[in-house]
């Protein structure tokens, strides 16, 4: 897996005419960077603990490149930067996370469901308007950003997609619903109050989404992915706003 991802990291280098050759990548398919300024703490060092830092961190470094210190991340490798600073078209991440590198988008596409998912368009805008601004990285140990979770935005999708069929408007199994903040706190006739905010260990909604409420009929088909279950996990602590 080193020697691949080196050899696509030469490629990726090599493809965008870092010597003066002609670009050989279709870049007018990389979607466009984010249009405001970007923080590195906030915006891009998220990207990167969540899509990068388990293959390139102080674990694992994939193709000896490692992503969770300033000094790995910008140092040059066999045949220069893997990032361009104010040039995101031609930094071979970029064209790595959107997929331009034939059979190279990292990261990797995994068999399992919920794992090694790609970055999304809004993720590679962030990246590209970070390199373009300048690749700005403060000195000094990163502070942790978390991200502020709330219902309509981030768990309403979430519980609307997996849960709305039999807990929606039309349908209400055990009394509950969760197409509204209101709702899902309220609880149901045959579940009781689900969220106890600001406490995961009393909310057993944790317990049903993680596939593991013994008093439900066939709990592994409650079961949501890991990351979604890390989300509302979240929500729940921050006061399930």
């Amino acid at each position: 897996m080193k020697t691949r991802f080196k050899a696509l990291l030469i490629t990726a280098i090599a493809a965008v005419g870092t010597v003066g050759h002609a670009a050989t990548l279709d870049t007018s398919k990389l979607p466009l960077p984010v249009p405001r300024k970007v923080d590195f703490e906030k915006d891009v060092y998220p990207i990167f603990t969540e899509k990068c830092i388990s293959c390139h961190g102080p674990k694992k470094q994939k193709g000896k490149y490692r992503m969770d210190t300033k000094e790995g991340t910008f140092k040059e490798g066999d045949g220069g930067a893997f990032i361009i600073k104010g040039n995101s078209e031609k930094s071979p991440i970029i064209h790595m996370v959107a997929g331009l590198i034939e059979e190279g988008l990292m990261p990797p596409p995994s068999d399992k469901k919920g794992e090694s998912e790609p970055l999304t368009k809004e993720q590679i805008g962030i990246l590209r308007a970070w390199i373009d601004q300048g690749a700005t990285w403060p000195d000094g140990p990163i502070k942790e950003y978390v991200k502020t979770v709330t219902f309509k935005d981030d768990v309403a999708p979430v519980l609307a997609a997996a849960c709305g069929a039999c807990h929606g408007a039309s349908k209400q199994d055990g009394g509950f619903r969760v197409d509204s903040r209101e709702a899902v706190l309220a609880g149901g006739k045959g579940y009781g109050k689900v969220i106890q905010p600001g406490v995961v260990d009393k909310s057993s909604l944790i317990l049903v989404v993680s596939g593991k409420d013994e008093d439900l009929p066939q709990p592994e088909k409650h079961k949501l992915e890991a990351k979604q279950v890390e989300l509302i996990r979240n929500w729940i602590t921050q006061g399930a706003q």
